[in-house]
């Protein structure tokens, strides 16, 4: 093999892994962005989240092997989503933590969290989409708020773990805190049958 031959292998070989993206785990962290305040005057909720997705991936990195490249949670999303809408009740004067049997329930549903790679071997736009649904209801009366959130990133290079990470983490945390301050969802918590 001449030397002429190998360098070319070597960088055909180079070029081909550099469009090859591996696949990132996702600590799912989000936090809402609330004013400590006594909105709930120590109302009981009972916080039940669920991650009603179809898959756990978050979406594909992209990349020649994008079927493989996946973003994913490093951990249970539904309880990272229950944590952070409970802290974010209490902060706002619910009682969130030692609600009883006659409390306010308030299901979180993740219906979309999507992550969008541009078309191509090289990722510098991501869009994210975001879905999530609140549903409180006592007695026979019932209460639905919706969320919707997208994002498009423009990167000027690939994203990291760490890139994504606050990516997804930021518009988790946003819906959430929209949720929590929207003033109809505010006033239902509260005990207003009809905000």
């Amino acid at each position: 093999m001449t030397m002429l031959r190998a360098a070319l292998i070597f960088t055909a070989t180079t070029l081909f892994a550099g469009c090859a993206l591996s696949p990132q785990m996702i600590t799912v962290a989000p936090k809402a962005d609330v004013e400590a305040a006594n909105i709930g005057h120590n109302e009981p909720v009972q916080v039940i989240a669920v991650d009603s997705r179809e898959q756990s991936a978050f979406g594909t990195r992209g990349g020649v092997y994008k079927e493989t490249a996946l973003v994913q949670p490093a951990n249970d999303v539904k309880n990272a989503i229950e944590d952070a809408v409970r802290k974010g009740l209490q902060n706002q004067g619910f009682n969130a933590f030692n609600a009883g049997a006659d409390a306010t329930r308030l299901e979180v549903r993740l219906e979309q969290l999507d992550y969008v790679p541009e078309e191509g071997s090289v990722v510098n736009e991501v869009t994210l989409s975001l879905t999530l649904l609140a549903e409180a209801s006592r007695a026979d009366v019932v209460h639905i708020g919706t969320y919707k959130s997208s994002v498009v990133h423009d990167l000027p290079l690939t994203p990291t773990a760490n890139r994504n990470q606050t990516m997804i983490n930021e518009i988790l945390s946003s819906a959430i805190t929209r949720m929590l301050t929207d003033p109809k969802m505010q006033a239902f918590l509260a005990g207003n049958d009809t905000p």
